[in-house]
């Protein structure tokens, strides 16, 4: 029996696994489920008679205008009273110079009331530019936009007094000069069958209205072929008075004229002085009226296609009122323009063609009398100095290779400074009211 006992495995009590205590409901969640319970109830209400099909489109729409929303911020719907036209005006971040690659500077945004306000101020005129030259009468001309040319019409022939100068702008030459931009251009076409020969030969040009105007005339062209041939290569808007005597005379003539250049004749007269030699077939005082009718009948019978005719020299014989009045009458039976170059003050030339009828005008500045380059850009500077004063001006030259440089130099800056380089012929037309 004890034997027993001691073989019988000994087994452990497991101690009883205790649960652990229920919580007590807090007061929060006890109002939280009371809550849920109402807000199911409600739902449940509400949900009966549309169905889940109907929640679910619900959400989807109010999904689909938050995104719109959140997508296009901007819309005049959402912003206040007056304010759906104002943008901001900044440049790209990223802009770069296309030239050098480097990045622009880039200014603090400003806003603008809309975009063509914006617009506006990006065209405006810089702040240093001058106002726009005085009204002015002008002549019988067709208006044109820069983009159309108008027809051509008939000339009229009745003269007028010069235009009012506008006020006058005199800044020095050092100092850049520059023009506000005008709105219409006059459009000076050429003339058509039956105008006077000055005007069917002159070259159309357009000019905006209120620009002050600058011609060029280059004299003595074709006495050197190499100065010849640069200046024909010059913008056509220069004009070219060809010598009478020059060999070949016609076929440069001829060329400058494809090129687009309008043309003078250069006639040779005499000088003060009995030791300065004009040329060729000049025309002098002790000739007879019928001889110097011969030398100026020779001389505008060596080319076609010019305008009129202006002195070489002649510092004698303008002053001369028998002889200039052969001239002049030839300038009427032709119906060309004389420019009176003014060699001398007491030159009566530009007094005849006014009292006989004959289209004229006068040199204001010479470029070369000094031919060095700084000579003739201060020249050039003086030229400009006068178009702001009157309106326009007439500067002659030579084509001396420092003079077509400097010219050449020159022109870019004037043109960004407002003034219109334009063929002679635009000068006569503004001032004598004659349209081609």
């Amino acid at each position: 029996m004890a034997r027993k006992t001691r073989n019988r495995k000994k087994t452990k009590r497991r101690a009883p696994t205790r649960r652990p205590a229920r919580r007590r409901p807090s007061m929060l969640a006890a109002i939280g489920s009371g809550i849920g319970g109402a807000l199911g109830s409600a739902l449940q209400r509400v949900l009966w008679p549309i169905g889940w099909g109907g929640f679910a489109a619900g959400i989807l729409i109010g999904a689909g205008l938050g995104v719109a929303v959140a997508l296009v911020p901007d819309w005049p719907l959402f912003d206040p009273p007056g304010q759906a036209d104002k943008v901001i005006a900044a440049p790209n971040p990223e802009s770069r110079d296309p030239s050098t690659g480097a990045r622009v500077k880039i200014e603090t945004p400003k806003v603008v009331e809309n975009l063509a306000s914006a617009a506006a101020s990006e065209t405006a005129a810089p702040p240093e530019a001058l106002p726009p030259a005085q009204p002015q009468p002008q002549p019988r001309y067709e208006e044109a936009s820069a983009q159309s040319a108008p027809a051509i019409v008939r000339a009229q022939q009745t003269p007028t007094s010069k235009p009012t100068p506008p006020a006058v702008v005199a800044k020095a030459a050092e100092e850049p000069t520059r023009i506000a931009a005008i709105g219409p251009v006059d459009f000076y076409p050429s003339g058509v069958a039956g105008d006077p020969a000055w005007l069917r030969n002159s070259v159309a040009f357009s000019v905006p209205r209120g620009r002050p105007v600058i011609a060029i005339v280059l004299d003595d062209v074709g006495v050197n072929k190499a100065q010849a041939e640069a200046a024909i290569k010059l913008p056509p808007e220069i004009t070219l008075s060809f010598m009478t005597y020059a060999d070949g005379v016609g076929e440069m003539a001829a060329r400058a004229r494809a090129k687009g250049h309008e043309l003078m004749v250069h006639v040779p007269m005499e000088p003060l002085g009995g030791e300065v030699d004009p040329g060729p077939q000049a025309l002098k005082v002790q000739l007879s009226d019928a001889e110097i009718l011969a030398r100026l009948r020779w001389g505008l019978d060596r080319l076609d296609g010019y305008v009129g005719i202006n002195n070489h020299m002649g510092s004698r014989f303008t002053q001369d009122e028998r002889g200039m009045r052969v001239v002049i009458e030839e300038m009427r039976r032709r119906n060309l323009l004389f420019l009176d170059s003014r060699t001398i003050a007491a030159s009566v030339g530009d007094r005849l063609a006014a009292a006989m009828g004959v289209a004229h005008v006068t040199r204001d500045v010479f470029l070369d009398d000094d031919m060095s380059a700084t000579a003739v850009a201060r020249q050039l500077a003086a030229a400009e100095r006068v178009a702001l004063a009157t309106g326009q001006a007439i500067a002659i030259g030579h084509p001396h290779p420092a003079t077509i440089a400097a010219i050449r130099a020159w022109l870019p800056g004037a043109k960004a400074r407002g003034f219109v380089v334009a063929p002679l012929s635009v000068v006569a037309k503004r001032q004598l009211g004659a349209s081609g």
